[in-house]
């Protein structure tokens, strides 16, 4: 399946209003699953190639990706995109659109959505870095689904500005490893460390001893395939973002103590702690159970 590639439309047209495929040797949704693979759309315009091609890779680990099976979803690629059009002169030769146009082609698909073997897929959301790399994810469901599923991770509902409701929403989209789930019961809230101009804790929770290890041994975190305990986790969870730091004096039965600063959106009923990247150890050091 690695070497899977076929190609939707061999030619792409400013015009273009209908993007609807067929794809009749594509892997089950059983294969799909098992292999945690997911359906790749390539959409690309440059000098030398104009097409839209579908391919499977990994399914890149969220938390939204892990909510459902992996055959319902599509990424969806315009990093090699750039708009081009036929030249007055010669219809066979292309040159670059203007950027408003090619922005417009996007927006065209994303609001059309993308059908495959008659299951169409609308705009289900991305994280923040896939806005810079240009991608994102599609879900098979109508859109007023997909804003409910996106309405059942947290509540938005109070955010006014789109920008940065997007981002807030980005959060869940945002690449991690599946931690242990964290009941509230075992977690608090605790006031950031501030003067009058500056937060010196923004972002920077505590971690208990019992949680750090839990994690490492689910994330297989290794250093010379010898487990260790990092002194810094960044992670995701329910409606907060940041780091924690391993503090080995935490309250009992605390396992975490997150910074009024980490809140970003509330209602999330998920109790998973992701890990996203955490502190390494230095070459020079031995790792340390």
């Amino acid at each position: 399946m690695a070497n899977f590639k076929r190609i939707l439309q061999d030619r792409i047209c400013p015009e273009d209003e209908l993007w609807s495929f067929s794809v009749s040797d594509l892997p089950t949704p059983a294969e799909l699953n098992k292999r945690h693979l997911v359906k790749l759309i390539s959409v690309v315009s440059n000098p030398e190639k104009q097409e839209i091609s579908i391919t499977l890779v990994p399914c890149p680990s969220n938390r939204v990706t892990t909510a459902d099976p992996l055959d319902k979803l599509i990424l969806v690629s315009f990093s090699d995109f750039r708009l081009r059009c036929p030249t007055k002169s010669d219809p066979n030769v292309t040159e670059p659109a203007p950027a408003k146009e090619s922005a417009a082609y996007i927006c065209r698909i994303l609001t059309a959505g993308i059908m495959i073997n008659d299951s169409i897929y609308h705009f289900y959301g991305h994280s923040n870095s896939q806005l810079k790399s240009r991608s994102c994810f599609l879900f098979a469901a109508s859109k007023d689904e997909i804003k409910a599923k996106v309405d059942g991770f947290g509540d938005f509902s109070k955010i006014k500005s789109v920008a940065k409701k997007a981002k807030r929403i980005g959060l869940l989209f945002s690449a991690a490893e599946l931690g242990v789930t964290l009941h509230p019961d075992r977690c608090e809230d605790i006031a950031d460390i501030q003067s009058k101009e500056y937060c010196f804790t923004d972002g920077c929770g505590l971690i208990s001893t019992i949680l750090a290890k839990q994690l490492v041994k689910k994330t297989q975190i290794t250093f010379r395939n010898v487990r260790y305990t990092p002194s810094v986790f960044q992670i995701r969870y329910r409606g907060y973002k940041g780091v924690l730091t391993l503090e080995r004096k935490l309250p009992k039965q605390m396992l975490v103590q997150f910074r009024d600063s980490m809140r970003k959106f509330k209602e999330v009923k998920d109790l998973m702690l992701s890990v996203v990247d955490y502190s390494k150890v230095s070459a020079s050091k031995k790792a340390v159970l």
